[in-house]
């Protein structure tokens, strides 16, 4: 998978490329039915981290709260969390995507403000470039906030509004010079696509579809993309995009299309000319933005060697859309220094990835299963949308470094359930800590860099392991990681058992706090998570593990073969049972 245990951001970006490069390529194909081969250049190096970004200018932001309960995290350790929790945690959350000042002061080029709506004064919101509100509904909360939009309209920018919000909050929506309200603003986006208030709809349109979902990462991300698409100021990590768009101009669309034609005829002629690769193209036209548990079941339901093929073509080898997404470096989350009342070596830190696995080099209390870890939550929807989700961490019989080998199961869209299965190779490197410490040069016990390669797209992942019970009854792991040629950037945590379920003895008292500091360490309440309570497991329920029972997991591990080999090897099966079928 492009993200560890299913993160699958950059699977919806890549659907979004293929739904527009493809449906691009098509329409020239009357009009140019041969398409010239070109030369392949090789892919770039791995992404850097965002210690500063390429933005000069400070982008200020104020999140206001309704008095009432959010609805988050109904499938989560602590549900229904109040707005101004929420408005409290984007408002930590969200500098950390953008990074700092190009100018090497280490300011941040977000600054947020959390705010309650009935706490609002009519001066409190001047000076702010976006107003976000959420769950403002009462009159005293509209009301109040009105009046402070009224007096700060000058520097307003952007004012969104998630759907819980009133009637009236919601009908002062805009997004540069579009207003929602105003029918001339309408016809002028309508009759005029590439004047700047079309370019409003559209940023306010993608804020809206990303506000609809209670998942924090939609939430920063409509606040990303408004800051980016209405030129506040540049957020690198949403700065690259794959679409043909009237903010790119007809210049770069045209570069970009004969850029793909240039270097990837063949690969385009055979994606368009499959039946289902065509068919997943089309199905992948009609998923909402960044639907990432949706652009991933299309693709997981019509795997084709030739949209792996053409997406390897247009990203990867050419990257044909100059996209650039760093890896981000914030928050600074620390490593676990101690491990069953000794520092923890790289001997330590193995056993804990490798966990539960019946391997020699496992640790004692290792309860020697096919698996090292099944995952209870993570930071993602996809917990919920995609099951039971197996971890097999092993040693390469070669250096240092181990394999990855996550499996779990897909729901296609003939509502058939499958196992999908994936191959990662897991490399030692240093800590930030290290560096601030002063420590000899070398890498760090417990932080790790994962590669892959899926569906065409390479990605870079850096692995922290947060924290592990001694008897290795829990870990939890962090992850910061971009697919840089999809321009995906992406973080997130997961708690890991070996069973999947919570831990018994940390439902409660100091056990379950732990759990909580080590997720706060990431940067995430418990509400933020997705895939169990304490109490019941949504990624293990019933339903799915009786159809486990029947349709056994495939837990043999890939080995000591290299990803772009066994991708190659998974693609030419792939073909010939296409010719044999």
């Amino acid at each position: 998978m492009i993200r560890p245990a299913l993160q699958f951001g950059a699977i919806a970006l890549l659907a979004t490329c293929l739904c527009s490069s493809l449906r691009l390529c098509e329409s020239f194909r009357t009009a140019h039915p041969t398409i010239a081969r070109g030369t392949i250049v090789s892919s770039s190096p791995s992404a850097l981290s965002a210690v500063s970004s390429s933005s000069s200018v400070v982008a200020h932001v104020a999140l206001v709260s309704g008095s009432g309960q959010s609805g988050y995290g109904q499938t989560s350790p602590e549900p229904n969390p109040s707005w101004q929790q929420v408005c409290d945690q984007l408002s930590l959350r969200l500098p950390h995507f953008a990074g700092t000042l190009s100018d090497g002061s280490g300011s941040d080029v977000i600054q947020t403000t959390s705010i309650k709506a009935t706490d609002l004064g009519a001066t409190d919101l001047k000076g702010q470039d976006v107003v976000v509100a959420l769950g403002v509904c009462t009159d005293e909360e509209q009301a109040k906030l009105a009046a402070a939009l009224d007096v700060a309209q000058d520097s307003l920018v952007a004012i969104l509004a998630d759907p819980t919000c009133g009637e009236e909050a919601r009908s002062r929506q805009k997004a540069g010079k579009y207003v929602r309200s105003s029918a001339l603003a309408n016809a002028c986006a309508s009759i005029i696509p590439w004047s700047a208030t079309a370019t409003g709809k559209r940023v306010l349109s993608k804020t809206d579809t990303l506000l609809e979902r209670k998942s924090s990462e939609d939430y920063i991300f409509a606040v990303l993309f408004a800051i980016h698409g209405l030129g506040i100021t540049t957020i690198d990590a949403v700065k690259s995009d794959l679409n043909p768009s009237w903010e790119k101009g007809p210049i770069r669309n045209a570069q970009e299309f004969k850029k793909m034609a240039d270097c990837c005829g063949p690969q385009i002629a055979a994606a368009i000319s499959d039946p289902q690769t065509k068919k997943a193209i089309d199905l992948l036209n009609e998923v909402d933005l960044r639907d990432q548990v949706g652009s991933y079941r299309v693709i997981v339901s019509n795997e084709t060697p030739e949209l792996e093929d053409f997406t390897l073509c247009i990203l990867q080898q050419n990257d044909c859309f100059g996209c650039d997404a760093p890896i981000l470096d914030r928050p600074k989350v620390p490593l676990q220094k101690e491990w069953r009342g000794k520092p923890l070596d790289q001997e330590a830190a193995n056993q804990i990835l490798i966990g539960h696995l019946d391997h020699p080099d496992a640790a004692d209390c290792s309860k020697r299963e096919d698996w090292s870890w099944r995952i209870v939550v993570g930071a993602n929807p996809a917990y919920d949308a995609f099951p039971m989700q197996h971890q097999i961490f092993y040693p390469s019989g070669k250096g240092k470094s181990l394999w990855y080998d996550p499996v779990f199961c897909v729901e296609t869209l003939q509502n058939e359930k499958i196992w999908c299965k994936r191959h990662y190779r897991v490399t030692p490197r240093r800590h930030w800590s290290a560096d601030e410490a002063g420590a000899s040069e070398g890498a760090s016990p417990g932080a790790w860099t994962l590669n892959t390669l899926d569906n065409g797209m390479v990605s870079e992942e850096r692995w922290t392991t947060v924290d592990a019970a001694d008897d290795l009854s829990w870990a939890v792991l962090h992850y910061s990681g971009a697919a840089r040629r999809a321009g995906q950037s992406y973080v997130g945590a997961l708690l890991c058992t070996a069973d999947g379920q919570w831990p018994a003895d940390c439902r409660s008292g100091e056990g379950l706090e732990r759990i909580r500091r080590a997720f706060r360490s990431c940067d995430l309440e418990l509400w933020e998570l997705f895939g169990a309570t304490t109490e019941k497991s949504y990624m293990w329920a019933d339903t799915y593990t009786k159809w486990k029972e029947d349709n056994p997991p495939p837990l043999d591990r890939i080995g000591d073969i290299s990803i772009t080999s066994w991708r190659k090897k998974e693609r030419e099966k792939a073909f010939a049972e296409k010719q044999n079928a």
